[in-house]
């Protein structure tokens, strides 16, 4: 069954949120949220709990079996993430959040360095 554009935008949505919530009780610092560099966006900017500056992309799957960071985005996604590098800080790093398993028993992955 497909969802409509309006139920896949408020599952983004959540999804973000959870994933911001995770990051800030584990010592993040949110700085920004749906960040536009031109036509891309960064959905969380954030400080990690060292200091360094990140750049992450959140998603939700219901599993992930054994699929790499590029296998689980597309080569699409990747090519964006690269040119996100671009127009980020010197140093920040772009790491991917997966968000995994259904709702109300999530479980969070996240993937550093991926792009």
């Amino acid at each position: 069954m497909t969802s409509s554009p309006a139920q896949r935008s408020i599952v983004g949505r959540e999804t973000e949120d959870l994933a911001a919530r995770s990051l800030v009780r584990s010592g993040w610092v949110i700085l920004s949220r749906n960040l536009r560099l031109g036509r891309l966006e960064v959905d969380l900017l954030a400080r990690d709990p060292r200091g360094s500056l990140v750049a992450i992309e959140v998603r939700r799957r219901g599993s992930v079996g054994a699929a790499s960071p590029s296998e689980l985005l597309g080569a699409r996604k990747m090519r964006a993430l690269r040119r996100q590098r671009a127009r980020l800080p010197e140093g920040c790093r772009i790491d991917l959040l997966l968000v995994l398993g259904s709702p109300g028993r999530e479980r969070l992955r996240l993937i550093r360095g991926v792009a």
